[in-house]
């Protein structure tokens, strides 16, 4: 899926438009995004303008790929300390300015796309574990050249898909079993899917209880979770689930949740 007239901040916007009955009661607003429109600023002040947002609103921004919105639900849950507390998070990625039209390998796996997800206060503690990692040594695994005033997205996806399975089975491992919980659905992003086939085959007892939407969306980077939890939505109340994000960066972040 290739956005061809907006822009990240007007994607941000269309993203917006279910939750925009919510303006009245939003306290912050995590943005995540690592290619936006500007080097500098970032455009979610703007964003959080043009929503109608109250002046006093909380704004930050996380550049962070893949593993973003895990990350900004641990953050946004620091956050939502009292009843009233409500949050957006927004998360948009728009690779396809960044990749040749000739480079049908990486252009074939990726798609632009936005999300809107609102998060509210409630009087239970429903994130049970967490586990975060990065590998900076491998980090232009992924990355952006700029050659010949043009910016190219160069990839070694043999680097990211070892990332991907070898540190994901564990941090999953670690979040579970500290806990002694049978997890009943796994949201994890979806690379591609080879990748998610390994990870099935490397997470025990997963095969039937991860969660998918590649052959819908591509890999929508930072909106690949906030896509599954929408198709998958009705699969998820009262269930233990796990989050997990990963890639660019590299970094990875996840999380298990009580889906209440």
């Amino acid at each position: 899926h290739i956005e061809k007239k907006k822009n990240i901040l007007e994607m941000s916007i269309e993203a917006c438009k279910k939750i925009i009955k919510y303006k009245k009661k939003i306290k912050f607003l995590i943005f995540v995004s690592q290619g936006q429109d500007y080097i500098l600023p970032s455009c979610a002040e703007e964003l959080a303008q043009k929503l109608g947002l109250n002046k006093n609103t909380f704004v930050i921004s996380l550049s962070s790929g893949c593993s973003g919105f895990v990350q900004a639900i641990y953050t946004a849950n620091n956050f939502l300390n009292k009843v009233d507390n409500c949050g957006l998070i927004i998360c948009v990625e728009k690779y396809s300015k960044y990749i040749s039209s000739t480079d049908f390998k990486t252009r074939v796996l990726f798609s632009d796309a936005a999300s809107a997800t609102i998060v509210k206060f409630i009087n239970k503690k429903n994130i049970l574990e967490s586990d975060f990692g990065f590998d900076g040594v491998n980090s232009s695994a992924l990355q952006i050249h700029k050659k010949k005033n043009l910016s190219k997205l160069e990839m070694d996806g043999n680097k990211i898909f070892l990332f991907g399975v070898n540190n994901i089975p564990d941090s999953i491992k670690k979040v579970s079993i500290s806990k002694k919980i049978k997890i009943d659905k796994y949201l994890i992003h979806n690379g591609s899917k080879f990748l998610i086939d390994t990870l099935c085959k490397r997470i025990p007892d997963s095969k039937k209880k991860i969660l998918t939407s590649f052959h819908v969306t591509g890999n929508t980077v930072s909106s690949s979770i906030p896509l599954l939890i929408n198709i998958h939505y009705k699969k998820l109340k009262s269930k233990k689930v796990i989050l997990s994000g990963f890639g660019v960066g590299l970094s990875w972040a996840t999380i298990l949740i009580s889906w209440l």
